[in-house]
């Protein structure tokens, strides 16, 4: 698999990310209804994701995609990182917030996941998930995943 991978789902296109996509991301990331619900909670600057871009480019164990409708309106973006023979983790976000409520994160998912297998062969995938998070929870619930670990954290808001 390469960075410029894409495929379908019944109702969503993904494609790799492009530097063209940084101003979607920043705005979906910046934004404190999206970023309450990561685990690095704060907003980010375009500089700062094409920085991050940079190196994600070289590095062979994540690969991001842009979520796309079938009309080719960007809805939000999906990841599988800290890839390892055995596991990778899973993460999602539909940024644009009318895009929500309509099944879009459990069918992005329900297709990362068997991308992970299917074509990375793993044979575990991890969804970090805060606790307050439950639309995200009934993401990954409904998708088949099951709780095994919980995660607690203090924020120094200085």
């Amino acid at each position: 698999m390469d960075k410029n991978y894409s495929f379908k789902s019944e109702r969503l296109v993904f494609r790799g990310i492009t530097r063209e996509d940084a101003d979607n991301i920043v705005a979906w990331r910046s934004n404190p209804a999206n970023y309450k619900n990561f685990l690095n909670a704060k907003p980010i600057t375009k500089e700062d994701h094409l920085k991050w871009f940079e190196g994600y480019l070289t590095n062979p164990t994540r690969f991001d995609y842009l979520i796309l409708e079938p009309d080719g309106k960007p809805i939000g973006t999906c990841a599988l990182s800290d890839i390892t023979e055995d596991s990778c983790e899973i993460s999602y976000m539909i940024g644009d917030e009318s895009c929500r409520g309509k099944g879009y994160a459990k069918e992005a998912v329900r297709v990362l996941t068997k991308v992970a297998f299917d074509e990375l062969g793993v044979r575990k995938i991890i969804a970090r998930i805060l606790s307050h998070n439950e639309a995200s929870m009934h993401v990954v619930l409904g998708c088949g995943y099951s709780e095994y670990e919980r995660i607690y954290r203090i924020d120094n808001n200085e």
